[in-house]
């Protein structure tokens, strides 16, 4: 049981990495003859403590990870105005996403005791049912209504597993793997990192065969990916945005002069792309 602890809590640390410093910074994405341009910067979190890990319920509608009273719950941001979707729990939401075929919200939930869950939330519902029992899932994205494809803790390691929420079955690939996942678009496929080798690649999985394909391998030291929806390869490095295509090496898409922008870490874009969402430490904060 100890050790068990201890894998949890140097796991989930990464959920809140840098708390009191990461803010959530939306653009808008837009299309120029000579390429995008990102503008009418806006901090839509503005709040003291953690806030990260945001998704694209629709655009203008994000839903994210964030600090309040000392908890991290899941806020939602719409138009300018945000609010908490959760009732309040004991223990910390992190990656909250939309559950596909269904008008709830999934999330991590990291309880006093130790325990960690995928749970499944309606808004300002007392119950949140646990989704996969006894998975201890870290990261992960809803492939379909059925299908759930991301990092659990596995003994000491994450990885790769898709879970099959209709027959309650959950495939461990022992794959060790990174924090993204993504749907890649106009497939039925998930993209994640493969941290099997020192060279990290971004590869793709059809969770109905469990079929993997290489995609392309990663700078050094990228950890979050995503993707357009015309599928141009979006990641983060520091203080740029590097986009890669099938015909293209990577290159910048974006650098940031902006002080606020130097360590850009998640990001997430609206099913229009038009807007980005991007997760940044605030280092003018320290």
């Amino acid at each position: 049981m100890k050790k068990l602890l201890l894998i949890l809590l140097i796991i989930t640390t990464q959920f809140a990495t840098a708390q009191t410093e990461t803010e959530i910074f939306l653009f808008d994405i837009n299309k120029t003859d000579s390429g995008n341009t990102l503008t009418n910067k806006k901090n839509i979190s503005n709040n003291p403590g953690y806030d990260s890990q945001p998704q694209f319920l629709a655009n203008d509608i994000i839903i994210y990870a964030g600090t309040r009273d000392g908890q991290t719950e899941i806020i939602q941001y719409t138009r300018g105005t945000t609010r908490q979707f959760n009732k309040a729990t004991s223990g910390g939401e992190y990656s909250p996403q939309f559950m596909k075929g269904k008008r709830g919200i999934s999330a991590v939930r990291l309880d006093p005791d130790g325990r960690q869950r995928l749970y499944s939330y309606l808004p300002r519902q007392d119950k949140a049912p646990v989704l996969i029992k006894d998975a201890v899932v870290a990261y992960y994205t809803w492939a379909n209504e059925d299908f759930i494809v991301g990092a659990d803790i596995v003994e000491s390691n994450l990885h790769l597993v898709i879970h099959n929420l209709k027959n309650q079955t959950s495939d461990d690939l022992k794959i060790p793997v990174g924090r993204s996942f993504h749907n890649i678009p106009d497939t039925n496929l998930i993209s994640f990192i493969d941290k099997s080798t020192d060279q990290w690649v971004v590869k793709s999985i059809n969770p109905y065969t469990k079929k993997i394909k290489s995609i392309t391998e990663l700078p050094e030291g990228v950890e979050d990916i995503n993707w357009l929806p015309d599928g141009t390869l979006l990641a983060a490095q520091g203080n740029t945005l590097i986009t890669k295509t099938k015909k293209t090496a990577w290159e910048v898409y974006q650098t940031f002069e902006d002080e606020e922008l130097q360590d850009i870490s998640r990001f997430a874009i609206s099913p229009s792309g038009t807007q980005i969402a991007i997760v940044a430490a605030r280092k003018d904060k320290k």
